[in-house]
């Protein structure tokens, strides 16, 4: 409606304006067109007028210029690390770009108190994300600032359970090319979001507390409702304001369970196959422990965050006597040891420079929440009694108050598996867990979103056609995508914690291509490629390259198993 409102305006304001001599008839008719154009505008509420009228003025501005003047308008729905980064790409090939998101905006104080710091599972940017980023023009060296949340991270220490529930849990200490930087999302989109403004005031409309409600992709329009209390860049606060924006392109970046992608379901049959699986993992967050002795979490020894290279590899005794024994980790992975548990749970343990001290999340299955009794428990000493039990190398003042913030926080999902059989609809990208969530067993899922953001900047640059953008879009990126969909899926059989333990096939082929790749790596200087383990969280390479490495690994490793049983078999009727 606003955009025929428009045309009419500009064509009435066009008559008065550019024919100012015109007889008495014709300028009444010019008047009247005016009128008609405006009586839908001036039937609405007053709260909701002035919105509607500066987008028909908008509107009819825009489509006055000559089209090869005008420039395209995007609309980014989603402002997590994938939206953001989307959106700058986008503004630095020349779009003017709308990004809706109905949360309000992260650099804003009041969002640390919102509820947000309860449910801040702690994601870590990889150089995979830090390769889009600083593509993109970020730098990612000045994330890490005072306050801000993010933490530099070169060494993990990770904790693997005895055999037996009073056995130590060993240890090994593991140092990354180059630092994580580890927080929660919040303070990674924070961190992005200042500099983006920076470097696009102009290109860049931000608009907080507005709701995606639909879309019309034929007609690339897109609908928007404005939340009670909030207001995007200059809009009312009142209650169900909507509006309708005109694009050229429009990007899905609303998470999992994305209301863009289930918008377009019904105009695009294709994406009606769609299957979205919650996640079986669940957590709980807790904050402010105290420094230990005993359990070291230090800030970061490394200097900022895009300071040069960690040394050596993932476990080795090169890392070990170059430091790995020494530097105080700045991440501790500690897995539940005993036995009972359906399947592992894990303790994420990380230093919080702005305060001092040592946050960190437990993540279980649903599985062990229920077996443990937990999932419904409010009782802080049921808290205290599981985490002694399952985590003993926790320092004793430790567990009070991790068992009371644990018992008074809701137990929160940890994101989806969204499978989509394509990324793209007329006009539309699904970029992010919108197209192909993961659970963060792998660890990539953000830093794959922020993938698919260099991945639309390398088609721009090849080609600026967006008619065509879509479509290239899906083939660029769906193979990877759904290689990560694999590597998530089967993470436990790869990690022998499935039923079938170490006996599974990808199991029994993951330890033997780990210990032999990481030997051949060092004896070829690099040659033949680190074990997928290595590659997956320290490398770039592709994630449909990691899938077929592991499953050429599988394959030689059935070879040699059958050549094996083979061979025992011959000689033993030889000996008959």
């Amino acid at each position: 409606m606003e955009r025929s409102c428009s045309r009419a305006l500009g064509a009435a304001a066009l008559c008065t304006l550019a024919v100012p001599a015109l007889s008495s008839d014709l300028q009444e008719a010019c008047n009247k067109l005016g009128e008609a154009a405006l009586e839908p505008l001036l039937s609405r509420r007053p709260s909701q007028r002035g919105s509607a009228i500066a987008m028909a003025t908008a509107t009819a501005a825009a489509d006055q210029q000559p089209e090869q003047l005008r420039r395209p308008v995007s609309v980014v729905v989603g402002a997590g690390p994938a939206g953001i980064l989307t959106a700058v790409v986008l503004a630095r090939r020349g779009h003017e770009v709308h990004v809706y998101d109905r949360r309000p905006s992260p650099l804003k104080p009041t969002s640390q108190s919102s509820g947000e710091d309860n449910r801040a599972f702690v994601i870590g940017l990889n150089e995979r994300g830090r390769a889009a980023l600083e593509a993109a023009g970020f730098d990612v060296s000045a994330f890490a600032g005072p306050n801000s949340g993010l933490q530099p991270v070169s060494t993990l220490a990770l904790s693997l359970p005895g055999g037996a529930a009073t056995a130590a849990p060993s240890t090994r200490q593991l140092l990354f090319n180059k630092p994580w930087l580890v927080g929660p999302r919040q303070a990674h989109c924070a961190a992005m979001l200042a500099q983006a403004q920076a470097m696009h005031p102009a290109a860049i409309s931000w608009h907080w507390g507005v709701t995606f409600e639909d879309a019309d992709l034929a007609a690339r329009t897109a609908t928007f409702a404005t939340c009670p209390g909030e207001g995007g860049s200059g809009a009312s606060s009142q209650a169900d304001e909507r509006h309708t924006r005109s694009y050229d392109l429009l990007v899905a970046a609303d998470g999992g369970w994305s209301r863009v992608r289930r918008a377009a379901v019904s105009q695009v049959p294709a994406l009606a196959a769609t299957t979205v699986e919650p996640s079986p993992v669940r957590y709980k967050v807790f904050r402010g422990l105290p420094p230990s002795a005993s359990l070291p979490v230090g800030p970061s020894a490394a200097g900022p965050a895009g300071s040069g290279d960690a040394c050596c590899g993932e476990g080795s005794p090169e890392a070990a006597a170059a430091g790995g024994g020494k530097e105080t980790p700045q991440l501790r992975l500690i897995f539940a040891s005993g036995r009972g548990l359906p399947q592992p749970g894990a303790l994420f343990l990380t230093a919080d420079p702005a305060v001092g001290s040592v946050r960190g999340i437990l993540s279980m299955a649903d599985a062990c929440w229920e077996a443990a009794g937990l999932d419904r428990s409010t009782c802080a000493g049921a808290h205290a009694a599981f985490l002694a039990r399952r985590f003993p190398t926790l320092p004793p003042e430790w567990l009070l108050p991790m068992a009371t913030q644990l018992a008074e926080h809701p137990l929160w999902t940890a994101g989806a598996r969204v499978h989509a059989p394509q990324l793209h609809g007329p006009g539309l990208l699904l970029v992010g867990d919108a197209g192909h969530g993961v659970t963060p067993r792998t660890g990539n899922g953000m830093n794959a979103a922020m993938q698919d953001a260099a991945v639309i900047d390398q088609l721009l640059a090849e080609s600026g056609d967006l008619a065509s953008l879509p479509q290239r879009f899906t083939a660029a990126r769906l193979e990877d995508a759904h290689a990560l969909l694999w590597l998530d899926g089967t993470t436990r059989e790869r990690g022998g914690t499935s039923r079938w333990g170490l006996a599974h096939p990808l199991a029994l082929s993951n330890v033997v291509s780990t210990l032999v790749r990481s030997v051949l790596t060092k004896a070829t200087g690099g040659w033949v490629a680190p074990p997928a383990l290595v590659t997956q969280q320290r490398g770039t390479m592709s994630y449909s390259a990691l899938k077929r490495q592991i499953q050429r690994d599988a394959a030689l490793c059935a070879v040699l198993a059958a050549g094996s049983v083979a061979a025992l078999a011959a000689a033993c009727l030889r000996r008959r």
